[in-house]
């Protein structure tokens, strides 16, 4: 006869700040591919070019085109998909404070979210594509 206790499975919270944390880079890597895309033409065909696979990334016609939207989709899938394979192959046997986890999450996810608005982000991104001399 078996101990009920050696059934169960421990678990471990690694995994679910390994997931949250992958989607909350891919969220940052879409939010700042957008800015990325919106200062020069070259800029915005560079993170188009990522996207091209997707269909509806080109054309026009009455379904138009997502245009460099399909990269900045395929570039957030890359973050996600590769920081979560990482996240989860270092941390998937280690307990990490969800408590601490989960304030950094929501923080971060609210400061991101507010990096979607134009008003509050673009005199940041301007001063940052100023430092590297992009106008």
């Amino acid at each position: 006869m078996e101990n009920e206790a050696d059934n169960l499975q421990t678990l471990h919270s690694g995994p679910v700040v390994a997931a949250s944390l992958s989607l909350l880079l891919a969220f940052l890597t879409l939010m700042v591919s957008h800015h990325i895309s919106r200062l020069t033409k070259g800029l915005d065909n560079m993170v188009h070019a990522y996207g091209h696979w997707i269909p509806g990334s080109t054309g026009s016609g009455p379904d138009g085109s997502i245009g460099s939207y399909s990269g900045k989709e395929t570039l957030a899938l890359i973050v996600w998909l590769g920081s979560w394979l990482i996240f989860h192959q270092l941390w998937r046997n280690q307990d990490l404070s969800l408590q601490v986890w989960t304030r950094f999450f929501v923080v971060s996810l609210i400061v991101i979210t507010l990096g979607f608005f134009h008003p509050l982000s673009d005199p940041i991104v301007l001063f940052v594509a100023g430092l590297f001399g992009i106008h």
